[in-house]
């Protein structure tokens, strides 16, 4: 197989992220979930070792996407608590609405620090699933039992210096998963900070829990050291996204004035842009 632009392009995404986040082959494989023979081929130009359907998996795991994005007070908001999170050893829940720009911005945090592990939540994922995703955003393929995955857990994240977890879409997490989260913390308190980052209904389920004095949930609630709610897209940051992203025509951008999240906001102009 010949050299094509997709590998190249794929080559350097994966030489970027190794360098900004400071890791190893084969951690960088395990995050990646692919094995560590096809990194080692992708750098060293092996390229008819790896396939097209390999370097596209690969390539979606870093977002590119025809967009141009902008820094919105949302997004400055989130760099900001995770800046305070790692340098403060704090934990930081960061509430809003779907379409707030939670996930483009912890993924943009991540990406760009070293140290930085990104966990997504989903609705299905249990505790063990959970946990297994923390050990694989830190390049660790292990599997044992809750209390052994934990405990690896805080002793990786202890051999490190300021390191901070980033758990999106923590609002999809069970009960059980967050005692788990305490527990974590509890283990590197002072030597790394958590983002827990989620919609409003996470701020609430975990208050009403711990107001109903539920297992598990004062203990969550009072290790969080602030509450941040993100805010709607404003006016003057939906007009630089139309602009940024060719959309020039005023009656549009006005017209895109009502919708209330920046999730609606491109697809409106990605749309207007396929037209």
């Amino acid at each position: 197989m010949k050299k094509t632009d997709l590998h190249q392009e794929v080559k350097n995404l994966v030489l970027t992220f190794i360098g900004n986040k400071e890791i190893s082959q084969n951690q960088c494989a395990e995050t990646l979930n692919v094995s560590a023979a096809t990194i080692t081929n992708l750098l060293k130009d092996n390229f008819d070792l790896v396939n097209e359907p390999i370097l596209l998996k690969i390539k979606s795991y870093f977002y590119t996407k025809n967009w141009t994005a902008i820094e919105t007070s949302n997004f400055v908001t989130i760099q900001d608590s995770c800046k305070d999170a790692r340098e403060n050893n704090k934990m930081i829940g960061i509430i809003g609405f779907a379409g707030a720009g939670k996930t483009f911005a912890l993924r943009h945090y991540y990406e760009n620090h070293a140290l930085t592990y990104l966990v997504t939540c989903s609705r299905s994922m249990k505790t063990k699933q959970f946990l297994a995703e923390v050990l694989r955003s830190l390049g660790i393929n292990f599997l044992a039992s809750d209390y052994e995955m934990t405990k690896r857990i805080i002793d990786e994240l202890n051999k490190k210096n300021t390191p901070i977890i980033l758990i999106d879409e923590a609002s999809k997490l069970s009960p059980n998963s967050l005692m788990y989260i305490q527990d974590i913390w509890d283990g590197i308190e002072g030597n790394g900070g958590i983002i827990l980052a989620g919609v409003e209904y996470l701020l609430t389920n975990i208050k009403k829990g711990s107001d109903r004095n539920k297992i598990g949930m004062p203990e969550i609630y009072s290790r969080v050291n602030q509450w941040i709610s993100l805010v709607e897209p404003l006016k003057s940051e939906i007009t630089s996204l139309c602009k940024n992203n060719g959309i020039v025509d005023k009656e549009m951008i006005k017209g895109l004035y009502r919708l209330g999240n920046f999730r609606l906001i491109r697809n409106a102009i990605q749309n207007s842009n396929n037209i």
